[in-house]
């Protein structure tokens, strides 16, 4: 007969089980994954924690803890994270939404009063889970976003996550590959050119921790080069005047931002900001193009 698991001697098992595996904050996941199972909270979780789990509910909780177990990133799993406040669907198609980009959103945001609440067309190169597209279309009602991405399956994301947030009317899903022609269905003449493009270098690659390098999109982490394709692309239909923006924010390689910056100046793109993240490492750069 199988042993019968309550719930606080499992999340006690599973913690350090998860522990000895070198998840960080074991305990944290062994409730998370267990209250997708039984859909509770953290706190419901302990106001039941003597509650048996039925043999269905502890094989969901076993494969749940097998995947994280073999560092499968945690949210996954769950399906699902926050961003900028807002909930977000994901999955192995998309990158997971990291904390340093809702920098990339509310730097974006303070430029409302420049547009003095007129209509702002915003263009999102590499939307992913659409976490940027939809946050500003949510937390800048009068804008129109412009969503692209190369991947149909990051497309798909993206568009239920518009869904989930209630802002599909005013986001724009776009199939569109950054390095062939400007597609015909995006503006040229934008009001914002938004970007958090893949700026790992091919050979940073192998220091990635596993959660990273063996899980998520790797189109999505690296450009297969120098870390700076996409970049000198912006800066190329900038500078030839295929697309033109008032404004380009772009999130930064933490490992190149220099680079990127004196490449920005020598297409003559002189009139921006460097914005440092919390840790002080320089994180976005920002780029008054025209009036």
């Amino acid at each position: 007969m199988e042993k019968s698991w309550k719930i606080i001697d499992l999340l006690k098992t599973v913690s350090q089980f998860l522990q000895d595996k070198g998840i960080e904050n074991p305990r944290l996941n062994a409730e998370l994954l267990l209250g997708k199972v039984l859909n509770l909270n953290r706190v419901h979780l302990y106001l039941q924690f003597e509650r048996p789990l039925t043999s269905s509910e502890l094989e969901a909780y076993r494969e749940f803890v097998r995947r994280r177990a073999k560092h499968e990133p945690l949210q996954y799993i769950l399906g699902e994270t926050e961003f900028m406040g807002l909930p977000f669907r994901v999955n192995s198609h998309v990158l997971i939404p990291r904390p340093e980009t809702e920098l990339l959103v509310e730097e974006t945001l303070k430029l409302q009063n420049a547009f003095n609440n007129s209509r702002v067309e915003i263009v999102e190169i590499g939307s992913g889970s659409g976490c940027i597209a939809v946050s500003l279309a949510k937390h800048w009602p009068a804008t129109q976003v412009y969503a692209t991405d190369i991947s149909d399956e990051a497309l798909e994301v993206a568009g239920e996550n518009a869904r989930l947030n209630a802002v599909q009317e005013r986001v724009t899903l776009v199939r569109h590959d950054f390095f062939s022609e400007w597609d015909a269905s995006l503006p040229k003449q934008m009001d914002i050119f938004i970007s958090n493009p893949p700026y790992i270098r091919q050979d940073e690659i192998k220091s990635l921790p596993s959660e990273v390098k063996e899980f998520e999109p790797l189109v999505a982490l690296t450009d297969g080069a120098d870390g700076l394709r996409f970049y000198r692309r912006v800066f190329e239909l900038i500078a030839s005047r295929a697309i033109q923006p008032h404004f380009v924010l772009l999130e930064l390689s933490g490992t190149q931002a220099e680079k990127i910056v004196d490449l920005s100046k020598q297409y003559d793109l002189k009139n921006q900001e460097v914005i440092p993240d919390l840790n002080q490492i320089n994180r976005i750069l920002k780029i008054k193009v025209s009036e």
